[in-house]
């Protein structure tokens, strides 16, 4: 009878567990704002997944930097490294993005841009996007999961400005990301942001739209800030967000966003939905 109860005990413990988020390229602008406002919500265990351990400690907070404190550290094309991040995780949000070195000014013949060995778009966005989703949906109830995708803005225009950065071709490898999580069968979040801005956030109005609907001549601008709170609501609210991809963006008159559920979420759905 002893046993039984202290068996019960530790199984409603385990259930009692909050629920697990892993964000990976949680170091980068847009991971790292997300990553500290789902610390900040207090209620979740945080995860993060990062290539550099001296930058996570530098800019994530944490001491020893180990998976102890929920750090992983590893390559987001190595099965194992994210299999082992993955292992208990309820939800993940997926921040990694290729990133150009460009010398002078983006446009050839002025300047250029270079991706670093490993780090085209097609090893980050494309295949790197696969092997998170592929770990996440691997374990546990796949209905009970939730991933949250951080794409970009301009994916209707083949060989966009974007894409031929570097010749990465970033806009399509981002496009077929979200076509691989659309059809994984894991309920999905996908957030299509226009440019990234450091700035605070909560200052804006936001706008959603669809196939680049949105007039990048005068909202072209949304804070990492801004797009962290979307992510943290998403995760919050799943019921509302679950199934929705859109773009996002911010305009410079209005009164701040606040109700993101309504003025995103529900701004975001189509007249059937």
């Amino acid at each position: 009878m002893f046993l039984a109860t202290v068996f019960a005990t530790l199984v409603a413990a385990i259930d009692a567990s909050p629920p697990a988020v892993l964000v990976t390229g949680a170091t980068g602008r847009t991971g790292l704002a997300t990553y500290k406002r789902l610390q900040a919500e207090g209620n979740l265990q945080v995860r993060a997944f990062v290539r550099n351990v001296t930058k996570a400690r530098a800019v994530l907070g944490c001491n020893k930097c180990d998976e102890g404190e929920g750090i992983f550290v590893g390559d987001i094309n190595d099965n194992k490294a994210v299999a082992a991040a993955m292992l208990g995780v309820d939800m993940l949000v997926v921040s990694t993005a290729a990133v150009p070195h460009c010398i002078g000014v983006p446009v050839p013949p002025f300047g250029n841009c270079s991706y670093p060995k490993g780090g085209m778009p097609k090893d980050v966005d494309w295949e790197g996007t696969k092997t998170q989703v592929a770990a996440c949906a691997s374990t546990g109830d796949i209905a009970s999961k939730h991933i949250v995708f951080v794409s970009a803005e301009g994916t209707t225009v083949p060989n966009s400005f974007l894409d031929k950065l570097g010749n990465g071709q970033i806009s399509f490898y981002k496009l077929n990301a979200e076509a691989f999580i659309m059809s994984s069968g894991v309920p999905f979040t996908i957030l299509k942001p226009c440019g990234l801005g450091d700035g605070v956030g909560g200052k804006s109005k936001l706008v959603v739209g669809h196939d680049d609907s949105i007039n990048v001549a005068i909202d072209h601008t949304i804070q990492r800030e801004d797009v962290a709170r979307v992510i943290v609501e998403a995760l919050r609210t799943p019921v509302a967000s679950k199934g929705l991809r859109f773009d996002l963006c911010s305009q410079p008159w209005g009164a701040p966003t606040k109700d993101i559920v309504t003025d995103v979420f529900k701004a975001a759905m189509y007249p059937w939905d």
